[in-house]
């Protein structure tokens, strides 16, 4: 580890207090942004990019003005939205500058990602260590991909298990096998995504194929000794075929072991405010599962010997 390693830096767009679906135990869950795939479900859209992006919310939206002139690019004006005045974003001037998210009063507009050091959230994760602890938790580092910025994510991650926090990642896996080892050297347990088996689907919904992740996953666990959960999104129409379930399960029990727990989440849109908020649309095609259909994919994977649950 070099000797400023709390000073690295990487955008952050969550740092994420009380959470319970990122691992065991009470966390803090550490979002940073940027990210390889381009799942058609993300409901993450603004962890796509390492970049700040703007959000607005014009239910917030007073129509006060005071973003107009503020702006460098003359990308806001006042009009009319569901009949009340509301600041409207050009977003082909717009350049994410931020200039006009600390003049809004009632905090309509923000600029997602900032960029912080490994000392900066750490300080904001032992705020909550009594409760990490007492609940046999610890920290998680998400994106996006935390995979992306391979230096800040291994600093951030030997920071916390020097203070004597538990730790883990949630990732898709895609990443060279160099940058893999040095994310994993520090990283107690790995949540990793099987988005889909067929490599040409996977491909097709998330714009890579899978063939390099499912042999990053093979290495984690088998290799590296980490204690791995594998994560599916089950999204109707894309991935949640009890064919699909049938060869994840296969994977995960042929190649993994059958101690290596299945957690089964359902798509939902969350999404959808977040896409509005940075001018984009959301595949409004996509249903979201139903519990029976859950339960069935649930029973597909237990009849595999293998434990697994909805949700994370």
């Amino acid at each position: 580890m070099t000797e400023n390693y709390m000073n690295l830096t990487a955008p952050v767009f969550n740092v994420q207090t009380y959470s319970i679906h990122d691992g065991p135990g009470i966390r803090v869950t550490v979002f940073l942004k940027g990210c390889p795939l381009r799942c058609r479900w993300c409901a993450n859209p603004e962890s796509n990019t390492s970049d700040p992006q703007l959000m607005t919310y014009p239910s917030k939206c007073t129509g006060c003005g005071h973003c107009v002139p503020a702006c460098p690019r003359d990308a806001v004006s006042i009009g009319l939205l569901h009949e009340k005045p509301c600041a409207l974003t050009d977003r082909t001037l717009c350049v994410d500058c931020g200039e006009c998210t600390g003049v809004c009063p009632v905090q309509a507009r923000e600029l997602a990602g900032k960029e912080m050091s490994v000392g900066e959230v750490l300080q904001k994760v032992l705020r909550d260590k009594l409760f990490i602890d007492a609940s046999g938790g610890g920290m998680t580092v998400s994106g996006g991909e935390c995979m992306m910025h391979p230096e800040f994510t291994e600093a951030l991650l030997y920071a916390a298990k020097q203070e004597g926090l538990r730790t883990a990642i949630e990732s898709c896996a895609f990443a060279s096998r160099e940058t893999l080892e040095q994310v994993m050297r520090y990283t107690d347990l790995a949540l990793l995504d099987v988005k889909h088996m067929d490599s040409s689907e996977h491909e097709r919904l998330t714009g890579v194929p899978n063939g390099q992740i499912l042999d990053n996953i093979r290495y984690v666990r088998n290799e590296l000794k980490i204690p791995v959960i594998i994560r599916v999104p089950v999204i109707p129409s894309c991935n949640d075929s009890e064919e699909n379930i049938s060869a994840t399960s296969e994977f995960v029990r042929r190649e993994l072991g059958a101690d290596v727990a299945v957690h089964l989440l359902p798509y939902h849109r969350l999404g959808e405010s977040k896409n509005e908020s940075l001018g984009l649309k959301m595949d409004m095609s996509i249903k979201v599962p139903s519990d029976g259909h859950m339960q069935t994919l649930k029973a597909i994977v237990e009849s595999y010997g293998l434990f697994a649950q909805i949700g994370g």
